[in-house]
């Protein structure tokens, strides 16, 4: 199969990282002959035809880059599919106007779950469309929302807002989520709290299935993917592997990082360049030391000499899903008098404003063609806000505004390296 006439591979894992479909990469891999791959990897999807819709996009842009920058290499480009979701209002694709029904949620997210919690879903669905003005149904709903989160979550010491979201009572939470509404009104009176709630039950179905695919991501990338690399490639051949993510999953790729064995690190790693697209998991990742905790380290930062190259993570300002929902979403247990700008820096996220640790390099997306001068094993943030910046939902905001030429080629200019 090709895409924009480069070979294309798709590959599927399951939640639990099994790999479920090879796409005979392995197989095919060695008669193609190539320079380098290029893995790919959606963030919150609905269904496979829109992580291929992506696919082909970014795919069509990689292929006239190398064509005009890099006609002597030989690229290949693989499609990761993993269990992910998109909650429906916060599609891009969507209607603005088109209103979502609890049982809509329900039948909407139920694909991106195990079978057995589709009557969890339905019955979440059901009571947050009759809103019943009752404490006991919201226990309910709380706990069911709260048994939607399974995935074992692999840097549990960042984003904490999970256990609190599992533990705490469930007028604390709701409370909480309600106030992350765009258009919440701190001025309700005593006859509007039950209907506040269930919008804070609402917003914590949304919270939790953001921390379930959150953490599903890591253990894809670990458990998953990273096994699968270095197999893929003995030490020193060909072809260079490049990894591309997108939100969620530019989690998932960085977690494979933690999966290559120790023997596949360094210059031996099979990994080449790392690239994360407006990556919503914590900035503090490859931190090492930590910069608000110098006895502390960033969940992956024994993991950062698993790439053999450039490390790149693009931000925007524009995108309101990792600089408003992510740390919101995190600082649950914690201290609403610090102010909103610490609580951001604290509970951030990579496609908010990069890689935070020490030795980065801030750079601005350039224009296709224009020179980088990237380093090896060195980590780069690069400030996109003049290129990620279309308002697309009122929850994302620009975080899925990504099919541009400039990031391409960032990401061949670091392949190039």
């Amino acid at each position: 199969m090709e895409i924009a006439g480069l070979p294309y591979w798709e590959i599927r894992f399951d939640e639990r990282g099994a790999l479920v479909d090879d796409g005979w990469l392995p197989a095919e891999l060695a008669g193609h002959n190539l320079s380098d791959l290029f893995f790919f990897c959606h963030g919150w999807n609905n269904s496979a035809s829109s992580a291929r819709d992506l696919y082909q996009a970014m795919i069509t842009l990689l292929s006239a880059q190398v064509g005009e920058h890099a006609a002597d290499r030989s690229a290949g480009t693989v499609g990761i599919f993993w269990p992910s979701l998109v909650f429906p209002e916060d599609d891009p694709t969507a209607s603005p106007a088109a209103a979502t029904t609890g049982q809509q949620l329900a039948h909407a997210l139920a694909p991106a779950f195990p079978p057995e919690q589709t009557q969890v879903l339905s019955r979440i669905g059901e009571l947050l469309d009759t809103k019943p003005a009752d404490p006991q149904k919201l226990r309910e709903v709380h706990i069911l929302v709260r048994s939607l989160v399974t995935s074992p979550d692999l840097d549990a010491t960042e984003d904490t807002g999970e256990k609190a979201m599992l533990t705490q009572p469930t007028a604390t939470v709701f409370g909480h989520f309600a106030g992350m509404s765009k258009n919440h009104d701190d001025t309700q009176g005593a006859d509007d709290i039950f209907h506040s709630l269930w919008d804070g039950a609402r917003n914590a179905l949304r919270v939790a299935s953001y921390f379930e695919m959150k953490n599903r991501a890591g253990v894809i990338g670990k458990d998953g993917l990273g096994p699968l690399l270095a197999g893929l490639v003995p030490v020193g051949g060909q072809p260079r592997i490049h990894l591309v993510g997108h939100s969620f999953g530019a989690r998932l790729v960085a977690f494979a990082l933690a999966g290559l064995p120790a023997d596949r690190r360094g210059a031996a790693s099979p990994v080449k360049s790392l690239t994360l697209i407006q990556g919503a998991f914590s900035h503090f990742s490859f931190a090492q030391p930590m910069p608000i905790d110098a006895g502390r380290s960033g969940a992956l930062a024994a993991a950062r000499n698993g790439v053999d190259g450039p490390l790149l993570a693009t931000f925007s300002a524009a995108d309101r899903a990792v600089g408003w929902w992510y740390p919101a979403a995190s600082l649950l247990s914690h201290s609403h008098s610090e102010s909103a700008e610490d609580l951001t820096y604290r509970w951030g996220a990579m496609g908010h404003d990069g890689y935070q640790q020490q030795g980065v390099t801030e750079i601005v997306l350039q224009s296709a063609g224009k020179p980088y001068t990237f380093g090896n094993a060195h980590f780069y943030r690069l400030d996109s806000n003049a290129v990620i910046a279309a308002d697309q939902t009122p929850v994302g905001g620009a975080h899925s505004d990504i099919r541009h030429p400039e990031i391409l080629w960032a990401i061949l200019a670091a392949a190039l390296k």
